[in-house]
């Protein structure tokens, strides 16, 4: 199922062929120019496949509109251009057949991009709450099937009426934590005279991430009141909500939990009464990192997402509450399991050999579980060789087997639950070197005919890597050098530039980090998931898919340009490396331009010169006190039009050295007499 389409890399934007290293600067975390478009629309904006929004987003800076753009296959425009920075008005046009959802937008401006915020695609009805439903003598009434979308005040509640027919069967879901609100929804049913209803009620409902739901069959016909407001009587403007009121399906998960990479699956679902719903067929893309099911029905309930896997996977058989009766999962392999009866242990075993290192790990919290998994390890004569510790985050063990012969895990719930909520995943992997790579940021600017720099803050090695890593776009690659180790205030940096006659827009561009691992070539793609959790109000568990590219907006070109000229580019440990900062200028740019360094390889340091008012070039100078590869890249500011221009000259590599040895005169040997 698609749910997040790349925009593909414009031939527009093209980046160098040439692999370079980038080298570490000391100094401070790359940040965002306050020039940037800021989105502070809700949460909870919308619409229906084949449907049409028009609305005002809000935000700052959004006075020189260029693109908007959105996650689904559909079209975005601007309506009218705003010369109100805090206001702007747009039109989003869903396909038919776009697949119920959480996506994504964001609107570029000749500054640069905004941040990612929610568009949510349903087929329920949408109803905006009004004023005045914050008591339960005065609930606002909506027909039932709905969603509502509201925002919760400070101190208060928002009550809504529906009506029922006898034996009708209805579920109550909020959307807010999942959608990327800061709100804590609690759901609380009441009869039409406001008095509670016992038991039915929600807060943090399991696999939702602290969000609602509460499913019943009401008996007799008549009217309800539903009351949802945040857990602590939070509010405010951030505090926006979808409440989806109707006869759908509301499981805790869909299962399995994971699915191989390229295959066809059957899946279903876990939770209360999850069994009726029968299966849907899902099929996990080359690039995907996940894939979603929705609930069959009428009315389609929630989609539940499902992990991407390069190995096989597979689910729980029972019975397997013994060794003898153990599931085997292959190396590598995954399996997804149950408590469902109480005091359940399940068993697994896997062809152990000797001196292979392997991982045993269980997953729940991390797929929005509420399941305490803890792990053992045995021998086959049922000898306990290693156990989790319920103290410590993961359920992750390391295990070498000291023989050739099976394994045996044994899975239970730390607190002894069993039910329809209690699922997780158990997997089997080598504990082979791997990577992973971290971006700093998750949009830049590129102008037309210049550059722009993506910065790489974090290179995590695993089990022994420590290789050189290939950064990939497009037709572009950089090197990051065997165990280089960039940190925010010391990143490496990626480039992209932009043609010449690049029109200004907004793209998405993956970057695809590759290394050689045992002769093979192992492929990540380099994330952004800490920033797409700020962006979406520190969501614990967002949509993958949200982290796997940043977004580039194309901008004019800039009243000058830099081209750093180096009278060469390798030199000898301690020495020096003199050249040119060339400028050149527009009619409005005729001002100096202030330069500074952005990367400068370990240890180096540099002798920088302003270019003067109404000159074309300025000395630079730099001195390498370390050996090996790094890079030179340099930015200059200048005043036009009475703002700063920041400008980022394409960077260089060099090579640094280790000084020839001097060779010692030989010594003459005395003559014989």
């Amino acid at each position: 199922m698609p749910r997040f389409a790349h925009y593909a890399i414009s031939f527009l934007l093209m980046i160098a062929a040439v692999p370079v290293a980038f080298g570490q600067p000391k100094g401070v975390a790359p940040t965002l120019p306050a020039s940037y478009p800021t989105l502070t629309t809700p949460a909870h904006l919308g619409a229906a496949p084949g449907g049409m929004l028009e609305t005002v987003l809000a935000g700052t800076n959004l006075t020189n509109t260029t693109a908007v753009v959105a996650s689904f296959p559909g079209k975005a425009t601007i309506v009218e251009p705003t010369k109100d920075a805090t206001k702007l008005k747009v039109k989003f046009e869903v396909p038919p057949g776009t697949p119920i959802g959480m996506y994504s937008f964001r609107v570029a401006t000749e500054a640069g991009p905004s941040n990612l915020r929610p568009f949510i695609v349903d087929t329920l009805p949408v109803v905006a709450e009004k004023d005045g439903n914050t008591k339960k003598d005065t609930p606002q009434a909506v027909e039932v099937p709905c969603v509502v979308t509201g925002t919760a005040a400070t101190e208060a509640g928002d009550f809504f009426k529906f009506k029922v027919t006898a034996g009708q069967t209805l579920t109550l879901e909020a959307l807010g934590r999942r959608i990327g609100s800061p709100i804590d929804p609690v759901i609380i049913l009441y009869d039409a005279k406001g008095n509670e209803l016992p038991g039915l009620w929600a807060d943090d409902t399991p696999g939702l991430q602290t969000d609602a739901r509460v499913t019943h069959t009401f008996p007799t016909a008549g009217e309800f009141i539903v009351e949802i407001r945040d857990t602590t009587y939070r509010g405010g403007a951030d505090y926006s909500y979808r409440l989806r009121i109707g006869e759908f399906a509301g499981p805790t998960s869909a299962f399995p939990l994971a699915v191989e990479r390229g295959k066809k699956a059957e899946i279903g679902f876990a939770g209360p009464k999850a069994e009726m719903l029968g299966k849907v067929t899902a099929t996990a893309g080359p690039g995907a990192d996940v894939v979603y099911a929705t609930p069959p029905g009428k009315i389609p309930g929630w989609p539940l997402p499902i992990r991407v896997s390069d190995h096989p996977e597979s689910t729980e058989q029972e019975p397997n509450n013994s060794a003898t009766q153990a599931n085997t999962i292959p190396v590598p392999g995954g399996i997804s399991a149950k408590f469902s009866e109480k005091n359940d242990v399940d068993y697994f075993k896997f062809a152990g050999k000797k001196g292979q290192k392997v991982v045993v790990q269980a997953l729940s919290y991390e797929l929005n579980l509420p399941t305490e998994v803890f792990l053992r390890i045995l021998d086959a004569q049922g000898k306990e060789l290693m156990k989790s510790n319920p103290q410590t985050a993961g359920v992750r063990l390391e295990y070498t087997p000291a023989a050739d012969g099976d394994v045996f895990i044994a899975c239970e719930q730390n607190n002894y639950a069993f039910g329809p909520n209690e699922i997780y995943h158990l997997s089997v992997k080598p504990a082979a070197p791997d990577f992973n790579v971290v971006l700093g940021l998750d949009r830049f600017d590129v102008p037309a005919g210049g550059v722009g720099l993506v910065p790489v803050t974090a290179v995590n090695r695993i089990n022994g890597f420590n290789g050189p890593i290939e950064l990939a776009s497009g037709i572009s690659k950089i090197t990051i050098p065997a165990g280089a180790a960039p940190t925010p205030t010391a990143p490496f940096w990626f480039p992209i530039t932009a043609a010449k006659d690049a029109k200004p827009g907004l793209i998405t561009v993956p970057i695809v980090a590759t290394a050689k691992i045992d002769g093979k070539d192992v492929s990540h793609t380099a994330g952004t998931l800490d920033l797409v959790r700020a962006a979406l109000a520190n969501l614990p568990n967002p949509p993958l898919e949200f982290a796997n590219a940043v977004a580039v907006a194309i901008v004019p070109a800039s009243a000058f340009k830099l081209e750093l000229v180096l009278e060469k580019t390798e030199v000898a440990k301690g020495g020096t490396l003199k050249g040119k900062l060339k400028a050149t200028r527009t009619a409005d740019a005729d001002g100096e331009i202030a330069v500074a360094s952005v990367s400068l390889p370990a240890g180096a340091t540099a002798k920088l010169n302003p270019i003067a008012k109404g000159k074309s070039e300025a000395d630079v100078e730099f001195t390498f006190p370390a050996s090996g590869t790094g890079t030179l890249a340099l930015k200059g500011t200048a005043k036009v039009k009475g703002k700063d221009v920041v400008v980022v000259a394409f960077p260089v590599d060099v090579k640094v050295t280790e000084p020839a040895k001097k060779e010692e005169p030989k010594k003459e040997e005395p003559k014989k007499k």
